[in-house]
């Protein structure tokens, strides 16, 4: 009877390595096909921002808003550069003075 107990237990271990064996063997192909998945959904998103990112730059190349476009002229050279003169009045004396004692009344110093 005792052959029998322990032919049944060493039997019984091996069914349940068996076992264990195929769920470990199915989670980690399951994981594995997760992963892979995982990764080419990654990398399919950044190629499509990327080429999305591409289209917009040729479209903003190509299409220069009114404020920004240049005028070329044919002849650069034969352009003058005219600056107005500046002409500054000289600040008087007097509101300077009042515009510093308003200040430090405003500050409370």
């Amino acid at each position: 009877m005792n052959w029998l107990k322990v032919g049944a237990v060493v039997i019984g271990g091996i069914v349940v390595f068996f076992v264990l064996n195929s769920v470990v063997h199915l989670l980690l192909g399951l994981l594995t096909a997760i992963a892979f998945v995982a990764i080419v959904a990654g990398g399919g998103y950044v190629a499509y921002k990327i080429m999305g990112a591409r289209r917009r730059r040729e479209v903003k190349a190509t299409q220069e808003p009114e404020g920004r476009r240049v005028r070329r002229d044919p002849e650069p050279s034969t352009r003058e550069l005219v600056v107005p003169p500046v002409t500054s009045q000289p600040a008087r004396h007097e509101d300077v003075e009042d515009e510093l004692a308003r200040l430090k009344r405003e500050m409370g110093t």
